[in-house]
């Protein structure tokens, strides 16, 4: 693959993304970690999953601000229709997931994030942040009651509703990521905490995940709705509200 990376260590499929100095999602991306997924779901070799990243002190930024900004509506729609799926498959996924965060974890890169298990983030001046709120984007309504199901409810509403950026102490304190360790261990830690969830009764912990991720946000996305979801969210996309704060952040993106 050429945007991510895969590894199994000890019956832990390890899954890095390993695209540039910000792991910015795009389809072709978004489509190997769907694969990725996929194999993880089917391979009875794999226990648990680790999500993290190859590049130092980010985890990831997001959306490609310069290529998918730039789709046309059928394509974005295509795509996010992809990333939607992405986020049910890994949400659902019956093992263990562990998302290893070693840096800035922002937007898309969060929403991937929070639909893992649990979180282990490395310490020092990282930020967490889902922003959306701040580019005009609206998250299809499903998604957003799933991610908030997983942070305190004034957390979650300074997410959603601020676009709140919390410093790694900050997301511990508030409950976004369960653990903090140095940089150099983060990868260590999600496998082990991974190892730990793998070594429960296999079919206990998948239907007491499945009762906990539906409690929180229901069940898996049909293809039907998957697509209502991403034209939803294509239509507020190129409306003129979000389309003059998306402009501006690529103003600002140049400016730098």
């Amino acid at each position: 693959m050429q945007h991510i990376t895969l590894d199994r260590e000890e019956g832990i499929l390890v899954v890095t993304l390993s695209r540039g100095k910000a792991n910015a999602l795009h389809c072709a991306m978004v489509d190997e970690l769907q694969q990725a997924l996929n194999h993880a779901a089917a391979d009875e070799r794999t226990h648990g999953l680790v999500l993290t990243s190859a590049t130092p002190k980010i985890f990831c930024g997001g959306f490609d601000v310069e290529e998918v900004f730039a789709y046309t509506p059928d394509k974005l729609g295509r795509y996010i229709a992809r990333f939607i799926r992405l986020f049910d498959t890994l949400r659902h996924l019956s093992k263990p997931t562990i998302a290893g965060l070693n840096g800035h974890t922002y937007a898309g890169g969060s929403i991937l994030a929070l639909a893992c298990d649990e979180r282990i983030m490395a310490e020092g001046d990282f930020q967490f942040a889902l922003n959306e709120v701040m580019l005009g984007v609206v998250l299809p309504a499903r998604m957003v009651q799933a991610l908030a199901a997983v942070v305190p409810g004034p957390t979650a509403r300074q997410m959603f509703l601020e676009g709140h950026s919390w410093r790694a102490q900050e997301a511990l304190q508030h409950g976004i990521v369960e653990e903090l360790v140095p940089l150099s261990s983060v990868r260590h830690r999600a496998l082990t905490l991974a190892r730990q969830l793998a070594s429960k009764p296999p079919r206990a912990f998948a239907a007491h995940k499945r009762a906990l991720v539906e409690a929180g946000g229901g069940p898996s996305y049909t293809p039907e709705e998957i697509e209502a979801m991403a034209a939803e969210f294509s239509a507020v996309w190129f409306d003129e509200e979000c389309r003059c704060y998306r402009d501006l952040l690529v103003s600002r993106r140049q400016a730098k």
